[in-house]
């Protein structure tokens, strides 16, 4: 059957939401997580190496307590989900399926690489991100890491977005 681009982007996000929201998957094995990206795009690629260097900066426990410094909506600590769910920050990123944002919504915003709704599994690629990653590999490591957080609950104002990438940063990026 033959979909048009317009169709084809409402069905993606469907089975993305259907998926997000779906019962939580089976624990990944250790190490770097598999890269669950939906219609993959030209920066696939940089996309799964960001993800394998985010993987490997929070095996790290110093860049892990990250988790431990955001709360969800309701208050609670997003370690106490990973807890929960019995992964590590590492172990969870496998469980986070990637789609190209099309450079709409928030990725029409110069400075944004990638968006994720709180609580929702998929995180948005915008397109500049494959360019980033090319030009600060630790930066778009460092943005996957963000964006987990808000897979996991965070909001955003508060803690704002520089906040947010300020603790990443501070925790992860070295």
């Amino acid at each position: 059957m033959k979909l048009g681009n317009a169709t084809a982007v409402l069905l993606l996000g469907a089975s993305a939401s259907l998926l997000a929201t779906g019962a939580e998957a089976a624990h990944p094995a250790a190490g770097d997580p598999a890269l669950q990206m939906i219609a993959p795009g030209p920066g696939a690629g940089e996309v799964r190496m960001a993800l394998g260097g985010a993987a490997r900066r929070l095996a790290r426990p110093a860049c892990a307590r990250v988790f431990a410094d955001f709360a969800d909506a309701s208050g609670r600590p997003l370690q106490e989900r990973l807890d929960r769910l019995g992964l590590t920050g590492a172990g969870y990123l496998a469980l986070v399926f990637f789609a190209e944002g099309l450079d709409r919504g928030r990725c029409q915003q110069d400075q944004v690489l990638a968006t994720a709704t709180p609580g929702r599994r998929v995180v948005s690629v915008c397109g500049r991100f494959a360019r980033a990653y090319l030009h600060d590999p630790r930066w778009a490591e460092l943005t996957l890491i963000h964006e987990a957080l808000h897979t996991l609950g965070l909001g955003e104002d508060p803690p704002s977005t520089f906040d947010i990438s300020a603790r990443v940063a501070g925790r992860c990026g070295r």
